[in-house]
Order: structure tokens, then C-alpha cells, then sequence
């Protein structure tokens, strides 16, 4: 892909992340996480100065991967699961693999803590209007199918997979683990684990294994992970502090389980590469991305975002904007063999140091291994 399509990149928000990294090591952990937070900020307002047409650049970028997967699918059977895909970054990831030609599961969302109750019971009927919404958008019709799933009970994230493979798809060929929750007060999952580590790690950690015998069978499986650039901000996971509310900061947490989903993605690609070795037939991808700092219903937890309501609209990103990186890691060509990444604006950055460190990989396997019971099987 030509650079020129590209949004600008600063190498400037790039070296500061990296030395939140470093200074993470002795900063407050919600400190930290705060001054990630202010320069994704100010690096929206940066982008839209430096280029003034980001937004039809950005229209433009998603109508040629939509355009290339189409022609390079033409007359298959191209199946897509996204989590989250009632609203924001799903919603607008789902959208688009439906005008690629995908049949696309929606996965309607996760439960909230029970302080909550009165947005998660509408999550169902969000989830249908979702699909009538993007049906009338895009004037295509029966591509779409919601599917109850809850990633705070892994319960449900079972039930999920067994209704899936009913449907009687022959493959899976796209997961989009894209639900997510942050800066929430402290709640904990049916299993008793700390609720953003366990939404946003735990559940899809189970639901990609099960998931894995239907990827295998795709001619090019294709996972893509939602991190965030929150996972500078911690130099490990605590995991002692994720069964009780001792300790519990409501951005630390979610910096612990944004870095998880980089271990994992790193482990999850390591084992990948390896059963390839053996198994020529496993062609499997997985990679993490980074919306940026979006405006979408992850901050109406946020008594400030709130409060900031028009300034927020200003300095976020459009959900669009923020699934791009999502939508080009579905659909894009000549990605068969990028595994292991992590993306922001469609280029693969570097990553915060102890997301590289195989011995962290594998203890976030171990402890995701013991909390779930689950482990890689092909």
C-alpha cells in the first residue's frame, strides 16, 4: 500500500510511548495510563492538522480492501466472526466485511457489572437494530446473524461456539475478538476474575481456541485481536490482584489486560507456527491492533468523557477512523504470512519491551490456562 494513503505517522508519539514504557517501571500505574491516554489525544488533533483530508482518505482506503477481498473471493463461502459488532469499532468492522462478501456473526457484546444491569439488558435489541441498520446502509441482506454472547461468562462464550458450528458453516475464515470494556468500577466475571481482564483477555482466549479446528479449516484463517496502545503503560500483570478489589485501579486494570492480549497474540503465534510445521494445512494468522483513542461506548463509564462531551467528539477518533486497522487485517491481500504483529494506523509498531519477553508470553499462557482450563489444541 502506497504511504500517501496512509495516515501521518509521529515518530514523536511513537518514542514517548516507548518511554512510558521505560518509566513505567517506577510511575504510578494510573499515572502512566492517564499520560497514554492525553497523547493518543493529541495525536488525533496532530493527525487531522497534518492532513486535512483524513477523513476521504480514510473512505477511500476501506473501498479498495473491500473491492480487493471481494475480487479475490468471488463465487466462495467467506465466513467472519466479530465480538462486539452491535456498536463502534465492531459495528463498523462488521459492516465492512458484509461488502466484501462475508457472512458475518455478530457476537452481541459482553455483560456489564451489575451497576450496569440497565445497558446490558438492552443488548439484544442493539444487536438487531444493528443489523437492520447496516442492511439498510449497505442494501444487502441475510449476510448478517447475531449470536448470544457473553464474554464475562465463559459459560456463554461456549454456548456461543456450540451455536456457532449449528449453523453448519464449512469454515471459519475471520475472528475479530473486538469486545471490550475499560475504565469500569471494580466487578468480577461468573468465574471471579477481575471483569476488563477477563472480558477483554480471558473470554476471547477461550473463544479462540474453541475456535481454532473451524480457522484451521479456512484456505487463509485470519485472527486479529483489539489491543491498545494502553499496554505501554504497565511493565507486567499483577495477577495477584485479579480475584479481589484491593489495589484495583479502574485504567491500571485495563492496561493489564490490554498487554495480555499482546502476550497472547505473541504466544498464540508461536504455537500457530509451530503445529505449521508439522501440519502444512494450518494456515493461520494472528495479529494485534490499536484503534487509537476513539469516541464509542467504551467511555460511558467515564464520568469526565462525559462531562467532556464535545471536546471528547474532538480529540477522538470516529469509530470508522478507529476499525481501520481491524477492517484492513480482515481484508486486505498479502497479509498471508504477517503473523505476530501489532499494528497501529496499518503499520506494524514496536511494541511495549515485556510484551516481547517469551517468558512473560508464556506465563500469561499458563495463568490464562489455569483460570480457563483451556489450551491450544488443533
Amino acid at each position: 500500500m502506497t504511504t500517501a494513503l496512509l495516515p501521518p505517522r509521529a515518530h514523536w508519539h511513537d518514542s514517548f510511548l516507548l518511554w512510558i514504557a521505560s518509566a513505567s517501571q517506577t510511575l504510578p500505574l494510573a499515572l502512566t495510563a492517564t499520560l497514554v491516554g492525553v497523547m493518543e489525544c493529541v495525536l488525533n488533533v496532530w493527525q487531522l492538522i497534518m492532513q486535512r483530508d483524513l477523513s476521504a482518505q480514510t473512505t477511500q482506503r476501506r473501498q479498495l480492501w473491500i473491492d480487493q477481498a471481494k475480487a479475490a473471493s468471488a463465487g466462495q463461502t467467506r465466513v467472519a466472526i466479530v465480538t462486539g459488532g452491535n456498536s463502534g469499532l465492531g459495528y463498523e468492522t462488521a459492516k465492512a466485511l458484509v461488502e466484501a462478501g462475508f457472512t458475518t456473526v455478530i457476537g452481541k457484546g459482553s455483560k456489564r457489572p451489575e451497576s450496569f444491569a440497565k445497558v446490558a439488558k438492552g443488548s439484544a435489541s442493539k444487536g438487531n437494530e444493528a443489523i437492520e441498520k447496516i442492511e439498510a446502509q449497505t442494501g444487502i441482506k441475510g449476510k448478517l446473524v447475531l449470536v448470544p454472547l457473553d464474554l464475562s461468562s465463559l459459560e456463554s462464550v461456549k454456548n456461543f461456539t456450540r451455536e456457532f458450528k449449528a449453523l453448519g458453516y464449512p469454515q471459519l475464515d475471520v475472528l475479530v475478538n473486538n469486545a471490550g470494556m475499560m475504565d469500569i468500577p471494580f466487578g468480577l466475571t461468573k468465574e471471579g476474575y477481575e471483569m476488563q481482564f477477563g472480558v477483554n483477555h480471558l473470554g476471547h482466549f477461550v473463544l479462540t481456541l474453541e475456535l481454532l479446528p473451524m480457522l484451521k479449516k479456512s484456505t487463509q484463517g485470519r485472527i486479529i485481536v483489539l489491543s491498545s496502545g494502553a499496554h505501554y503503560s504497565s511493565d507486567n500483570i499483577r495477577y495477584e490482584s485479579l480475584q479481589s478489589s484491593k489495589g484495583y485501579s479502574r485504567l491500571g486494570h485495563y492496561s493489564y489486560s490490554k498487554l495480555a492480549n499482546l502476550l497472547f497474540v505473541k504466544a498464540l503465534d508461536r504455537r500457530l507456527r509451530r503445529a505449521a510445521q508439522s501440519d502444512s494445512s494450518i494456515k493461520i494468522t494472528v495479529n494485534a491492533n490499536h484503534p487509537g483513542a476513539c469516541f464509542t461506548e467504551l467511555f460511558k463509564h467515564n464520568p469526565l468523557m462525559n462531562v467532556l462531551m464535545g471536546v471528547a467528539r474532538v480529540v477522538c477518533r470516529s469509530p470508522l477512523a478507529g476499525a481501520m486497522s481491524s477492517i484492513y487485517l480482515t481484508l486486505a491481500p498479502g497479509l498471508e504470512n504477517v503473523s505476530g504483529e501489532y499494528f497501529f494506523d496499518q503499520i506494524p509498531r514496536t511494541v511495549n519491551p515485556i510484551a516481547m519477553d517469551e517468558k512473560a508470553q508464556e506465563q500469561l499462557w499458563a495463568k490464562s490456562v489455569e483460570f480457563t482450563g483451556m489450551d491450544f489444541t488443533l
